[in-house]
Formats: C-alpha cells, sequence, structure tokens
C-alpha cells in the first residue's frame, strides 16, 4: 500500500473523529502547535502536514493540518487545533492534484493519478528528513521549509 493511500485513510479516520459525536471526550496533555510551511521560500497553501510520532514518544498519536493561503497550519490530533503530544515526530507535508488528463483514462474504481506539487520525497516519513521534537508548552513558530 502506497504512503499516499495509507494517509488518506489516517486522513479520514482522523477527519471521523473531528466530527461531533465521534469523539466525546479531547486527549489530555495535548500541546499547541503552529507554524508556517515554505516551498523554494514561498508559503506553501493548501498542503496537507503530518506528524507521525517517532520510536518512544510514549502515549503520542499521529496529528495533521493544512495550511492555508499564507502557508500557516495549526496541529490536530483529534479537534480542531488541539494540539499534539509533547515528543519527537517524523513530518511529511503532501500538496497533490488530481492529474485531469491520466483520470479520464483510469476506471472509477482504481486510485486516480495524481501530480506532486512538492517533491515526492517529502510525501514519505520513510523520506521526508524532516524530524521535530514538540517540548511540554509545545511550538507556536515552527518553520518546515522545502526544497526542490
Amino acid at each position: 500500500m502506497s504512503d499516499i493511500v495509507k494517509f488518506s485513510s489516517i486522513v479520514l479516520l482522523l477527519a471521523c473523529f473531528s466530527l461531533p459525536g465521534c469523539s466525546k471526550s479531547g486527549i489530555p496533555g495535548l500541546v499547541p502547535v503552529h507554524g508556517t510551511v515554505f516551498f523554494e521560500g514561498a508559503p506553501l497553501e493548501e498542503a496537507t502536514i503530518a506528524f507521525k510520532p517517532a520510536e518512544g514518544t510514549e502515549g503520542a498519536r499521529m496529528a495533521i493540518a493544512k495550511t492555508d493561503e499564507q502557508g500557516k497550519f495549526q496541529l490536530m490530533t483529534l479537534n480542531p487545533g488541539d494540539g499534539i503530544k509533547p515528543g519527537t515526530y517524523t513530518v511529511t507535508v503532501t500538496k497533490i492534484i488530481v492529474d485531469v488528463e491520466k483520470a479520464k483514462r483510469v476506471p472509477e474504481h482504481e486510485a486516480q493519478p495524481v501530480i506532486h506539487l512538492v517533491p515526492e520525497r517529502y510525501t514519505s516519513y520513510q523520506t521526508s528528513g524532516i524530524e521535530l521534537t514538540i517540548g511540554p508548552k509545545g511550538d507556536k513558530n515552527i518553520e518546515i521549509r522545502l526544497e526542490k
């Protein structure tokens, strides 16, 4: 299973948890995490950021965010803006669009072909090369800088 398919499944699962009725209570110990993503020096809008706990990050869960038009994001574990547990995380950044021309030739039940708008290496935990440690009070000034 590709990282994109795994990531999409996780995003859908997390989306359910953020809906009313899916989760009655928050997770204790979450801290706020905000930041900005840049690609080749410019803010990266409409990108998906995912933080996956590194080995040994006790009790942590994956957290996600979507960047706004200024490249800014605010992490969520279960509910928008609720934050993340302190610890070390491997980070991915994904920005894709469906390749419309190729999609016309692919059956509906198959995965749609996509175009990566940032280098593919950033979409995989194994190859992103981005590892961040979140302290006990969180972090409100993270800068993630991507290059070609």
